[in-house]
């Protein structure tokens, strides 16, 4: 099931205009109040036919960390000019994690699809899941995703966690 939607939000997405539609998404962002009093944001550095994040990391009212993948897991990393392009094609800074993640206010997801209960389905390694987890506190956790690919459900697992936010171009779902 969740592979399915996974090739069906892939064909939907194509079809998005991802500019204009990611612009609408940080309008929305920008307006919640959670991200408001976020300090310290762990944010994905978008690629493809993502929503665009590339420019939120000139924000300077913000101290903005990446992702990057060691292993099976995700460790956090200050946001720097410096990248390499990980397994997947995805850029990840050159510097090292930090060791404490407590400092992390808000973490800002990407996803294929996502549901209106919160549950977003990714590329299906389980990278996120398995890195909130792992916190010992609760960062405000936001899914950035086109409206059109917001389903009733995307069939959720166990292993599944769970956003506060979804921010689209069209609202934002608090869930």
């Amino acid at each position: 099931m969740k592979n399915e939607l996974r090739k069906t939000a892939k064909e939907i997405r194509a079809k998005i205009n991802c500019i204009e539609s990611s612009i609408a998404v940080k309008n929305n962002l920008y307006k919640l109040q959670e991200f408001k009093n976020s300090k310290n944001i762990l944010c994905y550095f978008s690629f493809g036919s993502e929503v665009q994040t590339t420019n939120y990391f000139s924000d300077e009212t913000k101290n903005w960390y990446l992702p990057k993948i060691e292993g099976e897991n995700i460790k956090v990393c200050p946001y720097c000019d410096e990248f390499k392009l990980n397994k997947y094609g995805i850029k990840e800074p050159c510097n090292s994690p930090i060791a404490d993640t407590k400092i992390i206010d808000m973490i800002i997801m990407p996803a294929l699809c996502a549901d209106k209960s919160g549950y977003r389905i990714g590329y299906g390694k389980g990278y996120y899941d398995r890195f909130l987890k792992t916190l010992k506190h609760k960062p405000v956790k936001v899914i950035l995703e086109y409206e059109e690919l917001i389903y009733n459900s995307v069939y959720p697992t166990e292993y599944d966690e769970k956003a506060d936010y979804i921010v689209t171009d069209k609202k934002i779902y608090k869930i």
